[in-house]
C-alpha cells in the first residue's frame, strides 16, 4: 500500500469517527407520574416565563420552538436563532419515557458554553416540576 492511500484511509477513519461521535448530553429523570407530554409542557411554560419573557441575555437572538405533540413520543423544545428559525437548534430539550420514569436530555451548543450549567441546571429544576426562575 502507498503512503498516499494509507493517508487517505487513515482520513477517512478518522471522519467516520467523528460522525458516530456524540456530542455530550446532559439528562434527569423527572417524576414517575409525568409523562413525557406532561413534563415538556410545564419546562417549556418555565423557559418562555423565565427566559424569553425576561430576557435572558444568553438567549438574546434566540428564540423557542416547542414540538410537543411527538408522534415519536419524544416531545421536545429547540433554541433556535430567531432570525433563522427553520436553522440548525442551538439547544434541544427532549423528554421521553424509560423504565417507568420521563428522562429530560439537553444537548447543543448552548449547552456546552459558558451559560450551559446554568441553562441545564433551570431545565432540570422544571422538569423535576420546581416552577421557579433561577
Amino acid at each position: 500500500m502507498r503512503v498516499s492511500e494509507t493517508l487517505g484511509t487513515i482520513a477517512a477513519l478518522v471522519f467516520l469517527a467523528g460522525c458516530n461521535a456524540k456530542t455530550p448530553a446532559d439528562s434527569v429523570s423527572s417524576d414517575r407520574s409525568a409523562n413525557p407530554q406532561v413534563t415538556m409542557t410545564r419546562v417549556a411554560k418555565a423557559m418562555r416565563n423565565c427566559w424569553f419573557t425576561k430576557k435572558d441575555p444568553a438567549l438574546r437572538g434566540f428564540s423557542m420552538s416547542p414540538e410537543l405533540n411527538s408522534l415519536s413520543g419524544k416531545p421536545r423544545i429547540l433554541i433556535v436563532p430567531r432570525n433563522n428559525p427553520g436553522g440548525l437548534p442551538k439547544m434541544v430539550v427532549q423528554a421521553e419515557r424509560i423504565g417507568g420514569r420521563t428522562q429530560l436530555t439537553s444537548f447543543g451548543p448552548l449547552v456546552q458554553s459558558n451559560d450551559g450549567p446554568r441553562l441545564v441546571a433551570a431545565v432540570n429544576n422544571w422538569g423535576r416540576g420546581r416552577t421557579a426562575c433561577a
